[in-house]
């Protein structure tokens, strides 16, 4: 068998078998070789056992494991220049590249060959403003982050928005549905099926969006002028609290950057087009699915979450109706959007302000202070 050297292999060589002939001292090897004198010794017992083959290292002829031309990474490469996986991050890559085709690779590995490939451009570092975090609440329940998020959640050109619930002792994603947009009744449904199926946080952390505070200069200091959701999270003694920046609400806001990359490519490999379906896969997978990757424990085991009364849980739909007050007429009537409803002249009255409430369904119900009126609807004229 014939063995091909290198210079600094021929040269342990030639001065191990000078030492072995005693042509040198080991003083004279040790300065040759710049080693000390065990090294030596060490090469001429193994010298004299295995001969000059053993200076070749076993892992001369053996291929590298970083070697691009190899057929793993060959693979990895037909795969991640595929369409539906284009956009994906590195760490998600690596995920779905384990999960669907039994191909085990580290993301920084694959960082690095997604960015030969123009696949992947590294962001440059920047310089960052360190801001000391809020803590943790340390009951599950005690504060939950509420928001919104305008997506192309499926990919579609339609524009949709995702309303998420964040528990912020644990960042769990407690509820999510997508819907139209932040309307009233949209955010009615929501809570209605949260605290449904979670019962009532004690605080909710939100931004100042119309459907949840007044925001007109004339009427903010108004403390009678208040939106459907601010009186209906009074009465069910809930507390809002409201952040003017995104920052202050962090924990929403960070999730939602990671759900517009995640979920959208989560629902493009299951083929989702239809919203309806999308929201069955939040309940059934996605959400089960991201709390036992990014959820960390609470640091207290409770949960604060209150129960409903059966009153709350039978006028929930009451309590975010919108009020509005009309004057009682001669004839015990009053209009209302265009409309006349003629009250029974057998109730017994307090006052002639009425309060008419409209459920987001278009219920209507009047009352005088908190009795009940029976009333109905007069034909248009």
């Amino acid at each position: 068998m014939t063995f091909t050297y290198t210079d600094k292999q021929m040269k342990k060589i030639r001065i191990t078998q000078k030492f072995i002939d005693k042509t040198i001292t080991i003083s004279d090897a040790c300065m040759a070789l710049n080693c000390v004198d065990r090294t030596i010794y060490r090469y001429k017992a193994t010298f004299l056992v295995e001969w000059p083959p053993w200076f070749i290292h076993w892992l001369q002829w053996k291929e590298s494991n970083h070697n691009p031309n190899t057929s793993k990474y060959a693979s990895i490469d037909n795969i991640i220049t595929k369409p539906k996986f284009t956009w994906f991050w590195p760490t998600l890559l690596a995920e779905k590249l384990d999960e669907i085709y039994n191909i085990t690779i580290n993301k920084e590995s694959l960082r690095q060959r997604m960015i030969k490939k123009w696949i992947w451009v590294p962001d440059k570092q920047k310089l960052r403003v360190v801001r000391q975090k809020r803590d943790r609440r340390p009951w599950f329940g005690m504060l939950v982050q509420f928001d919104g998020s305008y997506h192309d959640w499926l990919e579609n050109w339609e524009i949709k928005c995702l309303l998420c619930a964040i528990d912020d002792a644990t960042s769990q994603v407690v509820y999510a549905r997508f819907t139209d947009w932040e309307s009233l009744k949209d955010v009615y449904l929501f809570w209605r099926e949260y605290m449904r199926k979670f019962w009532k946080p004690k605080a909710i952390y939100l931004d100042c969006h119309a459907s949840y505070k007044v925001n007109h200069p004339n009427d903010q200091f108004d403390y009678e002028m208040k939106t459907c959701f601010q009186r209906a999270m009074e009465s069910l003694w809930v507390i809002i609290i409201y952040s003017k920046q995104p920052e202050w609400k962090w924990r929403v806001e960070r999730w939602f950057g990671t759900h517009q990359d995640r979920l959208v490519k989560e629902m493009r490999l299951v083929e989702i087009n239809q919203y309806e379906d999308a929201n069955d896969f939040l309940d059934k997978y996605y959400i089960k699915k991201h709390n036992e990757k990014f959820s960390v424990p609470a640091k207290e085991q409770w949960d604060f979450h209150t129960k409903l009364t059966d009153e709350e849980y039978i006028e929930l739909e009451r309590l975010f109706a919108k009020n509005d007050f009309r004057t009682l007429r001669r004839d015990w009537t009053i209009t209302y959007m265009n409309n006349i409803y003629q009250i029974s002249k057998y109730e017994l009255l307090s006052s002639y302000k009425i309060t008419v409430k409209e459920s987001i369904y278009g219920h209507i119900r009047l009352l005088n202070w908190t009795k009940r009126l029976l009333f109905k609807k007069l034909p248009s004229r």
